[in-house]
């Protein structure tokens, strides 16, 4: 997936099936504007099997997007979904992840030789 943006400040969210999973993929900045659509995108997904979510293109993430998360993974715990991240993540949103401990909490697929998810 192309992690290039016209306009650093539109998001957008994309939802494709690839292998028995779908991939949803956020792209741009997260913030309380654009949770509710990266949401629905997610529980629609997880509800019809496993998800890898793709951060690798968001260039910003608030404290929503943690918020977001952190819900998710504790809907996926209480409904037995699969959610698993890709490692790629654009530095700004790492530190933010890291910040409030939430990087460690995360299920990160193993990265690709010579990735590196933490």
């Amino acid at each position: 997936m192309p992690h290039d943006l016209k306009d650093f400040s539109e998001f957008r969210v994309t939802v494709t099936a690839a292998g028995g999973h779908s991939v949803v993929a956020a792209a741009g900045e997260l913030d309380i504007a654009h949770t509710d659509e990266l949401t629905a995108a997610l529980r629609e997904a997880l509800a019809r099997g496993p998800v890898r979510l793709d951060l690798g293109a968001l260039t910003f993430m608030d404290s929503s997007g943690v918020r977001l998360l952190d819900t998710l993974l504790r809907e996926a715990d209480a409904n037995a979904w699969t959610l698993t991240l890709a490692p790629e993540l654009q530095p700004a949103v790492r530190r933010v992840l890291e910040i409030t401990a939430m990087l460690a909490l995360l299920p990160f697929e193993p990265a690709s030789v010579g990735g590196e998810p933490r």
